[in-house]
C-alpha cells in the first residue's frame, strides 16, 4: 500500500512516542520539534530539525529509526499532508449548530459508505467463529486504544471477555495472549508492525494458532501466514484525522457485533 494513503502516520507515531516517554532527553525534544513543524514536511531538512532540537543530524536519524523508520528520508516520504478536514470545517462554518451538524452528518455518511465497502461474507465468517469464543484479545498501538475499549464494550453484551494488549509489549506477553484466548484481533493499518515485530513470534505459535488470528490492515501483501486478513478501505480521507481513522476501525467492530447477534444472543 502506498504511504500516501496514510497521511497521519507520522503524527500518530510522534504522538504515541510522546505519550509513552518517561524521561526528558534529546529524543523528547526531537519529537516535539517534528510535531511543531509537521506541516513543513516534506520540505523541512534534517539539518533544520537538528538545529531546532539543539542536536546533530545523526541523532535525528537515530530517533527516526527509534519510531520505526529507516531514516529521515523515509519519514519525508511518509509525511504526506494536506489541510485537515476538521480544520476546513472550523474555517467554513460559523455557528456552533452548523459546526456540530457538519461533523455528525459527516460521520454518519462515513459509516454508511464503510458499510458498503466491507466484505460482509468475511465478517459473517469471523462472527460465526467469534460466537464460540469466551475470551479474545485485541492488539493495538496507543492510537488504537479507544478502538480497543470500544471493542470491549460491544463484546460485553455477548459475555465475551476482551483483553486489550499494547503491541509494544514484550513478545512473550503477546504469545501468551494468543495461546490463552479463543481469538486474537490485531490492528496494524500500515502493516509495518506485523511485518517487523509480530512476524518474530514463535513460529510454532504462529502456525498452531493462525486460524484464530484476525489482522485488520490497509496493506494488501502481508508475508505472515494468517488466513483472516480484513482489508480496510484504502481511501486516504478516512485517515486524514484521528476521529475519522478511529471511526473507520470502530465501524468494523459494529458490523462484527451485528453479525455476531445472529449466532449468539445478547445477555443484556
Amino acid at each position: 500500500m502506498n504511504n500516501e494513503n496514510i497521511k497521519v502516520t507520522l503524527k500518530i507515531r510522534l504522538s504515541e512516542y510522546l505519550f509513552n516517554i518517561k524521561k526528558f532527553d534529546v529524543n523528547f525534544i526531537i519529537a516535539k520539534v517534528m510535531l511543531d513543524r509537521l506541516y513543513e514536511f516534506p520540505d523541512i531538512t534534517i539539518e533544520e530539525i537538528a538545529y531546532l532540537a539543539n542536536t546533530t543530524p545523526s541523532s535525528v536519524t537515530k530517533f527516526c529509526k527509534r519510531i520505526g523508520y529507516n531514516g529521515f528520508t523515509n519519514i519525508k516520504s511518509d509525511a504526506f499532508f494536506q489541510n485537515n478536514n476538521l480544520e476546513y470545517i472550523s474555517n467554513h462554518h460559523t455557528t456552533p449548530k452548523e459546526y456540530y451538524d457538519t461533523i455528525t452528518n459527516g460521520l454518519k455518511n462515513l459509516y454508511d459508505s464503510l458499510y458498503l465497502l466491507y466484505d460482509h461474507k468475511q465478517i459473517d465468517k469471523i462472527a460465526k467463529q467469534l460466537s464460540m469464543a469466551k475470551k479474545v484479545c485485541i492488539i493495538v498501538g496507543m492510537h488504537g486504544f479507544a478502538t480497543a475499549n470500544f471493542f470491549e464494550e460491544v463484546m460485553r453484551p455477548f459475555d465475551i471477555i476482551v483483553y486489550e494488549i499494547n503491541r509494544n509489549a514484550d513478545l512473550s506477553i503477546i504469545e501468551d495472549c494468543i495461546h490463552e484466548t479463543d481469538m486474537c484481533f490485531i490492528i496494524s493499518l500500515t502493516g509495518e508492525w506485523v511485518e517487523q515485530r509480530f512476524s518474530q513470534i514463535n513460529p510454532k505459535i504462529m502456525k498452531e494458532y493462525q486460524d484464530k488470528i484476525v489482522i485488520l490492515t490497509m496493506q494488501d501483501n502481508l508475508s505472515v501466514p494468517i488466513k483472516q486478513i480484513v482489508s480496510f478501505p484504502p481511501n486516504s480521507y478516512l485517515y486524514s484525522s484521528n476521529i475519522y481513522s478511529s471511526s473507520t476501525e470502530q465501524s468494523f467492530f459494529i458490523l462484527l457485533a451485528a453479525y455476531l447477534s445472529q449466532y449468539k444472543p445478547s445477555i443484556q
